[in-house]
Order: C-alpha cells, then sequence, then structure tokens
C-alpha cells in the first residue's frame, strides 16, 4: 500500500468517495443530529417534551465524529432541495418563537433571601438551578433560594424523585418533609406513590456551598435515573395546546434540519487558486483589524492597561513576577537568570514554572515605560493579535478571500479559549504556532534547506516564548511532518527539515540545561496519578463559561473541569471548510486535532499512558488540556476556507454571532497601584526575605519585590518543591522557636508578618511589620550513616539491628506523605515481647535536609535510651520504602554538614 493510498481518504478533492459509504454515513449523520436536536429542544425556553429524545452532549460527540467522516468521504452533489428545507427550517423556528413568545414563561419562581428578607427573584421556569443563572448575585453567608408553588402529577403510580446539587436542601411535597440533601455534591433519591393531580411544593436551598446548585428531577421507572420535572408541571398551568404545538413544531423543526443536512452539497468541489503575493500594506490592515477585535474583546482592560490587568488572580501575579524578573536578571546578571530570588535558597527555580524569556525580551520597552502590567497586557493582547495573523496568512495563501481570511484570524485571536485563560501568559503567547505550521506549507511547496531552516527557527522561537508551547507547536509539527511523508516526501528532502530541527535543538540547549539540571536535582516529574487528576475529559470540548454558554453547559454536562467549547461558528464551518480544504490541510487538521485530542486526555488512554512510560519529557508536563489549542487553531483555519466565496452577508453574521458566542465583556480585571510603602523600604537591606505565613499571599510578596529582588523563601510556580511545602508546617505568623532555627540556617534576615513576634521591630506599615531574624540556635543537616535492614509489616516497618544493643535514634528517608511530630517506636530483644516508647521528629531539621537534597533529604526520629534488637516504626512517618540508617555521631555530622555547605556555595557561584 502506497502512502497516496494512505492518503486516498483524506483527499475527497482528488478522489471521489463510494456512493454507499457516502449514504450511510450522510444518514447516520442526519439521524444523530435529529435525535441531538430533539435533546435540546428540551431545554430552555423551549421545555419541549418529545418522547424517546436522548440527552444532547452524547449524541453531540457522535454528530462531531460522523460529520468529519462525512467530509473525508463523501462527494460532490448538487443542491435538489436544500434552499427550500432552509426555508422550512426557518419558518419553524421562527414559528417555535412565536409559540414561546405566546406561552411565555413556565415553571415556579426563585427568590433569592437574605437573613434580613427579600433580595431578589429570579424567572421562572424548571428546578434547575446553576450559579450562572444567579445574574452576578454575589454568595453570602445566610442567603437561601425558595420555590414555592405547584407541582402536577399527570398520571397516578409510584414516582422516584431526586434531588441533586450543592449547599443544603429540603422539599416538602403537600406540607410534609419529604426530601433533604446536604453537602458538595449531594445526591437524595426516593420512591413514593404519587396520584395524579395537583400538589403543593415548597423547596429552599440554603446557600452552604460555595457555588450553589440545585435540580429536580423524576421518572415513573423506579431505579432508572430520570430527567428535570418539565417546566409543564410546575407553576400556574398552560394551555395544553400551546404545549402540544410547541411539541409538534420542535419535532418538524429537528426533522427539516436532519433533512437539510442530507441534500445540502457542504461539501460541494471547489478549484482554489493559485497562492498570489500579499503586499505587507495588506499585512498591516489585516492586523489593525484583528486588533481592535481584541480590544473589544478584551474591554475594559484598553482603557487603563498600565494599571488594570490579571493581578487579581495568582497565575497573572506569577507571570508578571517571571517578566520582570527576566528584564532585571538580563541586564544585571544574565548568567544567574534561572536563579531566580524565590524558594530561597532552592537553586534554579526560575525553572520550576515557565521561563517567558522571549515575550520579556519584546515587553521590555513597556516595561520601563508603564511597568510589568503593561509589559504582561500589550504582551498578551499582541500575541492575540499575531496568532490570528498567522491563521490570516494560512487562509489567505490558499483562498485569496481576505474577509474570510480575516475571520479565520478573528476565530484564532478571540475565540472563548483566549479569555478563560488570560492569566496564562505562558500558555497563550501563541505567536509563532500559526507561522510555523505556513513555513512548513511553505516547505512543501519548495523543500529547499532554507526554507526548512524557517520551519526550525520559527518553532524555537515558539519554545523560547513557552515550553508548553513549545511541546504543543513539536506536537502539531510532527503531525505535519508525518502528513507530508505519506504523501510523498522524499528521505533526502525531509532530512533537509530533520536538519532545522537538530539546529532548533541546539539552540534550545542553553534553555533547556537548566530545567534538566532542576529535574535531577528536585526529581521533579508528574506521575500518572497527578496527571490524571488535571487531565481533560470528552465533556470539557463540549463546556464553556463564555456569557451566551455558560448557564447550559454548567446544567447539562458534569466532569467538565475546563471549558473548552470552541462556539458553534468555529464548529459548523469548521467542519464545513474540512469538506472543502485542500488535501494537505484537510489531513493535516485531522490527524494534528486527533492527536493534541489524544494527549490531552491523558492517562485516559493508551496512547498517553505508552508515552508518558518511554518519553521523559512527556512526564514533566501536567496541564494537557493546553493541547487544544491545536484543534482550535485548526478549527480557526478551516472556517476561514468554509467562509472564502460566499456572500458577504452571509460572513458578517457569521462573524457577529462568533463575536456574540465567545464574549465574556465586561472582562474582571484587578487595579495595580505599584510596589508597596513596605517593599520600598524591603529595599533599604539586603539579605533573604520571608512572608509569613508562607503559601499564603506568595504571589502578592513576588509582584512587591520587583522592587528589590532581594532572595524570598516565598514562591509559586507550576511545580511546588517539596521543601517548600514542609516549611509551610513551621513558619506560620508568628515563628516558633524551631521555625526560627530553620531560618537562621537558611539565612533569613527579614521576616514580614501581621501578627506580634519576639523578634526586634524594624519598621511598621499598617498591618504589616519588619523584624529582623537574631542570631541564635539554627537546624542542623540531617546525615544517614549505614543503613538497616528492614522489611514491612504488620503495625509498621521492623528494623534488625542485628544485636541487642543501646539505641536512641534512627535516620530515615523523607517521602511526599503527611508529617507527624512524634511517631510511636516500638522495641524488643527478641521480637516476642515488645514495649513502646514516644519517639520525636525534629521538623526544622528534617526540613532543612530537604533543601540541601530533595530527593533524598533525612529525618531522625528521637527516643529515650533503650536497649533492643528489633525496632518497630509507627506506619504513619513520611518515610521511603525500606530507607532507614544508623545516625552519625556529632563530629562526623558536623564535618559533613561543613563539606556540604561549602559544595552548596561553590554549586551556586559556578551557577
Amino acid at each position: 500500500m502506497t502512502p497516496r493510498t494512505l492518503l486516498r481518504p483524506l483527499a475527497g478533492d482528488s478522489a471521489p468517495g463510494i456512493p454507499a459509504v457516502e449514504a450511510f454515513f450522510r444518514i447516520s449523520l442526519s439521524a444523530v443530529v435529529f435525535l441531538m436536536l430533539l435533546g435540546i429542544m428540551r431545554w430552555a425556553p423551549l421545555h419541549a417534551e418529545i418522547a424517546w429524545s436522548p440527552p444532547g452532549p452524547p449524541t453531540a460527540a457522535a454528530a462531531v465524529i460522523l460529520a468529519i467522516i462525512c467530509a473525508v468521504t463523501a462527494r460532490p452533489r448538487p443542491a435538489r432541495f436544500s434552499r427550500a428545507l432552509a426555508v422550512v427550517s426557518g419558518l419553524l423556528l421562527l414559528a417555535l418563537g412565536i409559540l414561546v413568545v405566546t406561552r411565555g414563561r413556565a415553571g415556579l419562581s426563585c427568590e433569592v433571601r437574605s437573613q434580613r428578607g427579600h433580595v431578589a427573584w429570579l424567572p421562572r421556569g424548571p428546578v434547575d438551578l446553576v450559579y450562572a443563572d444567579l445574574g452576578g448575585i454575589e454568595p453570602r453567608p445566610g442567603y437561601s433560594l425558595t420555590w414555592n408553588g405547584v407541582l402536577r402529577i399527570p398520571r397516578s403510580g409510584v414516582r422516584r424523585l431526586w434531588i441533586e446539587g450543592s449547599g443544603l436542601a429540603k422539599l416538602r411535597l403537600d406540607g410534609v418533609a419529604f426530601l433533604t440533601g446536604d453537602g458538595e455534591p449531594f445526591r437524595i433519591t426516593s420512591d413514593q406513590p404519587l396520584g395524579a393531580g395537583e400538589h403543593r411544593i415548597d423547596i429552599v436551598l440554603y446557600w452552604t456551598a460555595l457555588s450553589p446548585k440545585l435540580r429536580l428531577g423524576w421518572t415513573d421507572r423506579p431505579g432508572a435515573y430520570g430527567e428535570s420535572i418539565p417546566a409543564r408541571y410546575l407553576g400556574p398551568p398552560t394551555p395544553r395546546i400551546l404545549w402540544a404545538l410547541i411539541d409538534w413544531a420542535a419535532f418538524a423543526f429537528a426533522l427539516s434540519v436532519a433533512a437539510l443536512l442530507f441534500t445540502a452539497p457542504w461539501n460541494r468541489r471547489r478549484v482554489w487558486p493559485p497562492a498570489t503575493p500579499i503586499a505587507g500594506r495588506e499585512i498591516l490592515l489585516a492586523a489593525f483589524g484583528l486588533a481592535v477585535v481584541v480590544a473589544v474583546m478584551s474591554w475594559p482592560i484598553v482603557m487603563d492597561p498600565a494599571r488594570r490587568g490579571l493581578v487579581y488572580r495568582p497565575d497573572g501575579r506569577l507571570n508578571a513576577w517571571i517578566l520582570s524578573w527576566d528584564i532585571h536578571a538580563l541586564l544585571h546578571a544574565p548568567g544567574r537568570l534561572f536563579q531566580a530570588p524565590i524558594f530561597h535558597p532552592l537553586p534554579d527555580a526560575l525553572a520550576f514554572s515557565e521561563n517567558l524569556l522571549l515575550p520579556a525580551l519584546l515587553g521590555a520597552p513597556a516595561y520601563f515605560l508603564g511597568g510589568p502590567v503593561l509589559a504582561y497586557n500589550l504582551l498578551l493582547l499582541g500575541g492575540y493579535v499575531v496568532s490570528g495573523l498567522g491563521v490570516y496568512l494560512l487562509v489567505r495563501r490558499v483562498s485569496g478571500d481576505r474577509p474570510a481570511a480575516f475571520i479565520g484570524g478573528a476565530v484564532f485571536a478571540a475565540c472563548a479559549y483566549r479569555w478563560m485563560f488570560m492569566s496564562h501568559l505562558h500558555a497563550q503567547f501563541s505567536a509563532f504556532m500559526p507561522f510555523a505550521l505556513l513555513a512548513l506549507d511553505r516547505f512543501n511547496e519548495r523543500r529547499t534547506l532554507r526554507r526548512a531552516l524557517v520551519v526550525g527557527a520559527l518553532f524555537a522561537l515558539q519554545a523560547c516564548s513557552s515550553v508548553y508551547l513549545g511541546g504543543i507547536t513539536a506536537a502539531l509539527l510532527a503531525a505535519a511532518i508525518l502528513v507530508g511523508f505519506l504523501g510523498g516526501w522524499r528521505v533526502r528532502e525531509g532530512a533537509r527539515l530533520g536538519v532545522a530541527l537538530l539546529l532548533a535543538a541546539i539552540v534550545l540547549a542553553p534553555l533547556a540545561r537548566p530545567y534538566l539540571r532542576m529535574r535531577a536535582f528536585q526529581g521533579v516529574e508528574y506521575d500518572l496519578a497527578t496527571v490524571a487528576a488535571r487531565a481533560t475529559v470528552p465533556t470539557s470540548y463540549l463546556a464553556s463559561s463564555s456569557r451566551l454558554y455558560a448557564p447550559l453547559t454548567q446544567r447539562h454536562l458534569d466532569g467538565a473541569y475546563e471549558f473548552l467549547f470552541p462556539g458553534l461558528v468555529p464548529l459548523l464551518a469548521g467542519l464545513a471548510g474540512l469538506a472543502l480544504a485542500p488535501r494537505r490541510y484537510r489531513a493535516v487538521a485531522i490527524v494534528a486535532s486527533l492527536l493534541a485530542f489524544t494527549i490531552s486526555l491523558g492517562p485516559m488512554t493508551p496512547f498517553y499512558r505508552y508515552l508518558h512510560e518511554h518519553v521523559f519529557l512527556v512526564r514533566c508536563l501536567r496541564l494537557l488540556g493546553r493541547f487544544s489549542i491545536i484543534p482550535m487553531m485548526c478549527l480557526a483555519v478551516l472556517t476561514g476556507l468554509a467562509l472564502s466565496g460566499r456572500r458577504r452577508v452571509l460572513m458578517a453574521a457569521a462573524f457577529v454571532f462568533f463575536l456574540v458566542e465567545s464574549t465574556f465583556v465586561p472582562l474582571r480585571f484587578g487595579r495595580y497601584q505599584g510596589p508597596s510603602p513596605l517593599a520600598r523600604r524591603l529595599a533599604r537591606d539586603e539579605g533573604p526575605l520571608a512572608f509569613l505565613p508562607l503559601a499564603q499571599r506568595d504571589t502578592w510578596a513576588m509582584l512587591d519585590s520587583i522592587e528589590h529582588f532581594r532572595p524570598l523563601m516565598n514562591g509559586l510556580s507550576g511545580f511546588v518543591p517539596h521543601p517548600y511545602e514542609r516549611a509551610t508546617l513551621l513558619l506560620g505568623e508568628a515563628p516558633d522557636r524551631e521555625g526560627l532555627r530553620l531560618l537562621r540556617a537558611l539565612g533569613v534576615r527579614h521576616v514580614v508578618t501581621q501578627k506580634d513576634c519576639d523578634l526586634p521591630l524594624v519598621a511598621r506599615f499598617d498591618r504589616a511589620r519588619i523584624y529582623e531574624v537574631t542570631s541564635g540556635e539554627t537546624a542542623r543537616v540531617v546525615l544517614p550513616g549505614a543503613p538497616l535492614v528492614s522489611r514491612q509489616a504488620r503495625g509498621g516497618t521492623l528494623i534488625d539491628l542485628g544485636e541487642v544493643r543501646g539505641i536512641e535514634r534512627l535516620v530515615f528517608e523523607l517521602d511526599w506523605s503527611a508529617w507527624i511530630p512524634e511517631p510511636l517506636v516500638a522495641y524488643s530483644t527478641g521480637a516476642e515481647e515488645w514495649s513502646e516508647v514516644a519517639g520525636r521528629v525534629n521538623l526544622a531539621d528534617a526540613t532543612l535536609s530537604l533543601y540541601r537534597d530533595p530527593r533524598h533529604g533525612c529525618g531522625e526520629i528521637r527516643f529515650d535510651p533503650v536497649r533492643a534488637r528489633y525496632l518497630r516504626i509507627d506506619s504513619r512517618l513520611p518515610v521511603r520504602a525500606g530507607r532507614f540508617f544508623k545516625a552519625r555521631s556529632e563530629q562526623e555530622r558536623f564535618a559533613r554538614a561543613e563539606k556540604a555547605t561549602r559544595s552548596d556555595h561553590e554549586g551556586l557561584s559556578e551557577d
């Protein structure tokens, strides 16, 4: 089988499909869309009730898969009844709208109450409430939501009623307590015989959860999971004829859309014009138009870009600080760029997260003109504009249609995905990714070394901008290169591209070295359980938090932790564009999107588990949902191709609706006032600092530290080091004796806290106070001696000392489990009679040992002197399995600690 044969299913523009296969998939797609629409018609505001209509999300996924198959296998066909069916569908939709307006709202009203009384009324509807329905009402203690009215039972019999949600809910039926649910979340059911007719129903939901939610449902088949109680059976009655007309009109509309989908020539063959040169004036106009779109969609950030920004989010403050540190380090000490002054005294602290090196260089002028927030905003929004410009050029190169190319670029620059993750600059600065794909397309046209070097250079620039997006771009290029080889590339031509990518890897090596060094020192890798906890689930691709879709997706989708729905316009137009696109675009879009989708699901798929086991770089990535930017970019390109050559009215309507469905305006931003007086006072001294308690306001302390860049014990990053987690257990508002021992051992000179502290007061600012850490007793590094023989036994770890002897302390290697300060130690001379003694583990010494060696740091158990051969150590002790050692003498401990300290200082000096 030749590569061209392998590509034939993707080559509908040159290899017509089989009529029977086309008809089968078209009929299947129409049937699935018909069922999906029947399920959607049950939602607000229609509330149609049609038998055997399945829920929407599963059928939506099936419809997308079938649409892709139809796009790559179907043949061109003439339009016969499409216009007539389109008119019928439009008239039916209009009729549905008139019927819904005539009927008015149905269901029960919801009253929001506080301890003082009435707050607001929510519109009538079924008892199916999510946070987005509250219309901006902020949660406060003592608030409640109540529904009161009539429940009509259509026929007598045993019914299962259930309530699910978050908070504390109570349901009364005919004045009798019926169901009570409490938790976050909860689900309570009850099977009860209910007679036909009207019943009094009262429901109250107390606002005890962070995000209140309540849903009331039923089914007449006990044991089965039912739907929400339809609005027609709640509240004041509505004429039955209106409900019947709505049901029949909804059924007819779904049927007409399915028929339209079967007959529509959405995969009509198209002859694409040859690529034409693009003038610089056209590029500038396109960039200006995209900038206007981004400015409107990011409102009101453009009103005050130097002060209004993402500083209200920890990730936003972290990335603003990284930009500031990069610029400072490149100006004053470029060789110590990765020795960032956070998580003191750990080395390579910048490698715990993104380095943002290239964005920092590009944003330096804005930083000096207006500060870190201005630099962040211009980089973020500028990255959106340049990303959209890359898609514009991709579409323009094929279609020659400037308005369609502009819409495609706007889809990628201003889609809902952008506004949900604005605080993640490293995941949004995708400026070079579409240009790398554009360069690869040019290489496919003329496979010279020069064009290959452009591909490698753009990949290197993207990797210098973001480690995550560098890996994502590598996956995108790998998919495109695979398609190229299947399409007929020769080994010699591929070798030129390989040389270019190898040179890119050599350029990136200096940036990769600190990450590899940090990984070796810290042992940083994400296991499958950690990745699975934050992996994308399939329903995430149907979930959205935009203002238009948030109530729908929050109500009908469960288990979606990320919101990745691209919108109806990119989805529908992208699927249509898949049938029209040139062969190479179609193949790359399918292969790259499938690869990204599979990776984003994480351990759910065997493919990712294989990569995780055999490719160590994969084990360094935790948030796999970021790979969804690949299918988003592919949909943007395909949207532009689908709209090319269409009537301008259709283009304008699609563009406006895309903006509406992607909007979050007005976006929420915080205000940055610059470094505080506290930061300016700290700049007068030198030495490491600690803001206490650790891990509470770390990113505020980091953002304030751009005034002085003194080393901080505090920090936040994509990876939180194990020593820091242990240190947070010691250093609360006011450090105790052990906390001070650790601070002194780490060389901390000042602490900032809001509590009184038994240390010399340096300065006071409102509630914050600066204290000086005086000299005194310091923590000591725990060093292991000879290993001891141990094995797991009932009740703990059994250690054999080899002979009966006196012992009062043991050393063990720490693991990541919870800390216990006083583990139980059992001892015996012959493993028959056991006695117990209380052990003591010094957290300050153990934490200092972790700072010196995060992978093999040790703790020491001390207990009253005993004579024993066997010891049994508490199973709760945070010890790495089987890693127990003899304790060193005081002389050995002192000598080894001094040597380790000198080695650490020498290593930092070399870096």
